[in-house]
């Protein structure tokens, strides 16, 4: 059983379809741009609220709530409250470009 810790190098088994992941701590107010990702993003709200824009449509989350995002589907969030989440990024597919892609205009 993989335990991965907080602050440590990333040690990933082969069989796990996780590149990534982490904790995000925003201040009431803070926004995360419009992005986009070569892989599935899965985010679940451990506190606070937050809003989230994703194909097309903007979504109000709390404790609990789960977001999965598409590979390729741009995505930005707004915090409603101080919050906490944890992202999980899949395995890089695509272009297997890492960490938060802009679309030209």
């Amino acid at each position: 059983m993989p335990i991965l810790k907080a602050g440590r190098p990333r040690r990933i088994p082969q069989w796990a379809d996780l590149s990534d992941w982490g904790v995000s701590r925003q201040a009431r107010g803070n926004c995360v741009e419009t992005h986009y990702h070569d892989a599935v993003e899965t985010v679940v709200i451990v506190s606070g609220k937050v809003r989230v824009r994703t194909e097309g449509v903007s979504r109000d989350l709390g404790p609990g709530d789960t977001v999965i995002t598409r590979m390729g589907e741009t995505h930005s969030w707004l915090a409603l409250r101080k919050s906490v989440s944890v992202w999980m990024v899949s395995r890089l597919r695509g272009c297997k470009r890492p960490g938060h892609l802009i679309r030209k205009r």
